[in-house]
Formats: structure tokens, C-alpha cells, sequence
């Protein structure tokens, strides 16, 4: 991917530890993020969300690497449970990295509680059409963990569908800080047409989805986020519909954020399960 472009690929700051200086080239930015923000008095925090409380996103995981520290410092994307061994991320966040170099972080959505579990990932599977037919489509990976972790799966949005709005979560910069709890926001669903116009030539329809508050910004995922959930609002059985993907900065108003939409590859998704069975 040509640097030029200045995608906001939504990696943590750990991301070095797999991907090297190309990551940090993008994740650079975002000590950009709050300054490139329109006004509209909208203050950049993932951005403009709150803590999540324990257990409302079970699913929700850290993926970091393996070693010293604690889980905060070596996680660098998020990732979700769809089975009890299998964890569903970012492409980007693993497409240069062997299992052995990657741990799973589930149990609470504060990084340094005593009740996180640390996982060893046993296998990958990286989307073998990712960055086809263009940049960052089809964005997404399969992770095969050491042992199941007692933790609640997330289904799969299959079928693609239009929203009013839309929940993602994890552990990405607010505009000043890593947090060490995870944060969630809603945020609105934007439709093809105006994703496209708003990345004219760079969405891939068929594999990304957009939300965000086009006109005023302020609500978004942002770096850290990367591999993490957007899903069906709270209320009735959520459903996993997306993958923090890219964007340009974070919350920026006329650039929602862009995610990976599983219905364009549920059944690729469904074909790699079956063969980990």
C-alpha cells in the first residue's frame, strides 16, 4: 500500500512487534487524530464511546504477543470468539506474523485484571483474497487457539442488511490514551453509496461496510481497534456483522470508518472452520 495514501490502519501501538515499521508508519498518525478533528465542539475520544462493563461484550478479546508485561502493554488488535477455539481478527493485524507469535487475551474487558486468560494461538489462517481486488478488501483472519476459552461466542451476521446504527468495542486510542478497559460506542451505519463517495475508487462493496456520523464526526473506532467487533446494537442477541478495518484519521467528519463485512465472506469463513474440525 502506497504510504502516500495515509490510510489510518487501526493498529495499536504494539503492532510493531508483528508488522514492523510499516505499521507504525500508519499508526504514527494517530498522534494526529485530535488536531485533524473538525470542530462542531465534538471531543476526539474509541472515540466519543465509555467503558464496557464485565460481560457485555464476552467475545471480546485482546490479541497481543506473547512475553513479559502485562496484557496492556503487549496487546496491539482486538479479535472475537465465534467458537470456543476460534477467534476471528484483521488481516492487517496478522498477515506477517506465525501463530507462535501471538496470544489471545479474554476473560474481562480491563486489560490488567486478575481474571484475564492468556491463550496461545496454535494456527492462522489469513484470507487468501485479502487486499483483492483492492486494498484492504476482504480484510479478516482466523485464529485457532492452544485450548477453548470459557468464553461466550459471538454468531456471525451472514446476510448483509442496512442499520440505523451500530456497536464496535475494544481497547484503541481515545484521542490521549490506550485504555487499559475496553470502550464501546454506537455509531451510525452509512450506506454504500455514501461510503463510496466518501472513498471514491478505495471500497471494496462486496467485502467492507462503513459507520460513522458522516456530517459532524466524533464518534469512531481508532488505532488499537484493529481486528475488533461492530456489531448489532444492544437489546436482542447481537450479531457480529463487521471488523475494524481502516479509515482516514479517526472521527473525522465526511471519513466514517471502514470495516470488514462478514456476510461478503461468511462462507469462506464457514469453509476454513470445517476444516479445523
Amino acid at each position: 500500500m502506497d504510504n502516500k495514501r495515509k490510510h489510518l490502519i487501526r493498529l495499536g501501538a504494539g503492532a510493531a512487534a508483528t508488522l514492523g515499521a510499516a505499521a507504525l508508519a500508519w499508526a504514527g498518525t494517530a498522534a494526529n487524530a485530535q488536531e485533524n478533528t473538525p470542530g462542531n465542539d465534538v471531543e476526539v475520544q474509541v472515540i466519543g464511546g465509555q467503558p464496557a462493563e464485565e460481560g457485555q461484550y464476552p467475545w471480546l478479546v485482546g490479541l497481543g504477543s506473547p512475553g513479559d508485561g502485562t496484557p496492556w502493554e503487549r496487546q496491539f488488535c482486538g479479535g472475537s470468539v465465534i467458537a470456543a477455539d476460534v477467534v476471528l481478527t484483521a488481516a492487517h493485524c496478522v498477515e506477517d506474523a506465525a501463530a507462535e507469535d501471538l496470544v489471545i487475551f479474554s476473560g474481562s474487558v480491563d486489560l490488567e485484571s486478575d481474571a484475564i486468560v492468556e491463550t496461545a494461538v496454535a494456527d492462522l489462517h489469513v484470507a487468501e483474497d485479502y487486499n483483492a481486488p483492492i486494498a484492504m478488501a476482504n480484510d479478516w483472519a482466523l485464529l485457532k487457539l492452544a485450548e477453548p476459552v470459557d468464553v461466550e461466542p459471538i454468531a456471525l451476521g451472514a446476510d448483509a442488511a442496512e442499520y440505523a446504527a451500530l456497536e464496535t468495542a475494544g481497547w484503541g486510542n481515545t484521542g490521549s490514551e490506550y485504555p487499559v478497559v475496553a470502550e464501546w460506542v454506537e455509531v451510525p451505519f452509512v450506506d454504500d453509496a455514501a461510503c463510496e463517495a466518501a472513498y471514491p475508487g478505495e471500497v471494496d462493496a462486496a467485502s467492507m461496510l462503513c459507520a460513522g456520523d458522516l456530517e459532524n464526526g466524533g464518534v469512531d473506532s481508532c488505532q488499537g481497534d484493529s481486528g475488533g467487533p461492530i456489531m448489532t446494537p444492544a437489546g436482542e442477541e447481537q450479531v457480529l456483522v463487521g471488523i475494524v478495518s481502516w479509515g482516514y484519521g479517526c472521527a473525522e467528519a465526511g471519513n466514517p470508518g471502514v470495516y470488514s463485512e462478514i456476510a461478503g465472506f461468511a462462507a469462506a469463513i464457514d469453509e476454513v472452520l470445517a476444516g479445523w474440525e
